[in-house]
Formats: C-alpha cells, sequence, structure tokens
C-alpha cells in the first residue's frame, strides 16, 4: 500500500512539473493576444500622400471691350498634389498643394466699322493652389469628409486681335481658394476624392490695350470639380 501511495506522490510531482511549462506558455499566450487587442490601429489618414487629379473648370468672366463677354470660360484640368495629414480622433488636420493644367478658354469674334473683324478671348493655361484642410473621419475609417481654404496662383490671359495682329497679356494675380470634398479610402495606402473649388482672381486692374479700341478690363471667378487619387506613404 504504501508503494503505491509513493507511485501515485511521484507519478502526481511528474504530472506538476510537466504541466508548469504548459501552463505557463498558455498564460503568456493569453496576455499577448490581450496586448495585440487592446493596441489601436494606426490611423488611416495621417502621414504624406500623393497623387493625381484630372476635373473640368468653369469660369465666370466679363470684360469692356466692344463685344463684350460675360460668359464662362470652360475646358478640362488635370494635375498632380501632394499633401501631409495629422490625425487625432476623427479629426484630421492638413496641408495640400496641387498645380493644374487648364484648358479654360473661350472668345467671341465681331466685325467693326474701321477696325474689321475684331476677337476678344480669355484663358487659363494653368494654376495652382496651396490649402489648408480639416477633415472628419467617420466611424468606419473609409471615409472622410473636409473642408479646404487657401491661396490660389497660376496665369490669367485675356487677348484681342485686331487688324491681323494678336495681343495678349498675362496676369499672375493671387486668389482665394475655397472648397469642400471627400475622400474614401479603398484599398491600403490607397484612396479616390471628389473636390469642389472656388478661385477667386479678383479684380484684373491693369486691363489690356488694343489700338482705335481702348484699354479692356476684366476679372475672372472660377468654379472647379475634380476627382483624383491619392498613394498614402
Amino acid at each position: 500500500m504504501h508503494s503505491n501511495l509513493i507511485g501515485a506522490c511521484i507519478a502526481g510531482l511528474a504530472l506538476a512539473l510537466l504541466a508548469g511549462p504548459v501552463l505557463a506558455q498558455t498564460s503568456e499566450s493569453r496576455s499577448r493576444a490581450v496586448k495585440r487587442a487592446t493596441v489601436a490601429p494606426a490611423p488611416p489618414w495621417g502621414g504624406l500622400y500623393g497623387g493625381f487629379n484630372v476635373g473640368y473648370g468653369a469660369a465666370g468672366i466679363s470684360d469692356n471691350a466692344p463685344i463684350a463677354i460675360v460668359g464662362l470660360m470652360t475646358g478640362a484640368i488635370g494635375g498632380a498634389q501632394i499633401g501631409y495629414n495629422h490625425q487625432s480622433g476623427s479629426w484630421v488636420l492638413g496641408v495640400e498643394a496641387d498645380i493644374q493644367f487648364s484648358g479654360q478658354e473661350a472668345n467671341f469674334t465681331r466685325t467693326l466699322p474701321i477696325v474689321g473683324d475684331f476677337a476678344v478671348g480669355h484663358r487659363i493655361p494653368y494654376f495652382g493652389t496651396a490649402r489648408g484642410r480639416v477633415g472628419y473621419a467617420f466611424t468606419c475609417g473609409c471615409v472622410m469628409a473636409y473642408l479646404t481654404a487657401g491661396v490660389a496662383y497660376g496665369s490669367y490671359e485675356p487677348y484681342a486681335t485686331a487688324f491681323g495682329v494678336t495681343l495678349r497679356t498675362t496676369y499672375t494675380n493671387a486668389a482665394l481658394a475655397a472648397g469642400a470634398g471627400v475622400e474614401w479610402m479603398v484599398a491600403e495606402r490607397w484612396s479616390t476624392k471628389l473636390e469642389a473649388l472656388y478661385i477667386d482672381t479678383g479684380n484684373i486692374g491693369t486691363g489690356l490695350t488694343v489700338p482705335l479700341v481702348g484699354t479692356i478690363y476684366a476679372l475672372a471667378r472660377s468654379t472647379v470639380t475634380r476627382i483624383g487619387v491619392n498613394y498614402h506613404f
């Protein structure tokens, strides 16, 4: 009987020695799993990003030429952007700069006494912006709506043709740029956006002087709608 008792004690001691490491490993594995579960995922919108966009622009224009233009310069636009975001909870603060090639243009022609065929046109060959952005990331984390405002720069060219000669001038006035947009995180590191901007160049004060016609003054207000894609580094 004593031998059976001694054998049982030895077996129990051996079982305890074997179970100790197993229990320790199980406890450590559970601890690691809990730590992994409690660590929040990295914010999807923070950091450096860059990409490309295409869209359409419509600039309201008016001038005081003999064939005064009151209408729209319209055309396709396309370019690239780069920016940086900082995310705190659902709020996203960032800065963005872009450069755009533009096909926005309008021109009209009329026959005038003495002068003959007289043409007036306006075009925006390129523009760019530097803006701040304030965004809100929704619960899913994959959609962000934002407001944006800053300054615009670029080239605005009114031109006129009379007596077979074309005169043009170029303005690079700084302008106000403001708008809103929404951006979707469609895949890891990739997002797409839809954005609308209003660009106000202010009044063009210098004017374009044409012989026998006089000085043409003009102003332009542009609205741009574009879609884009960004890669988040």
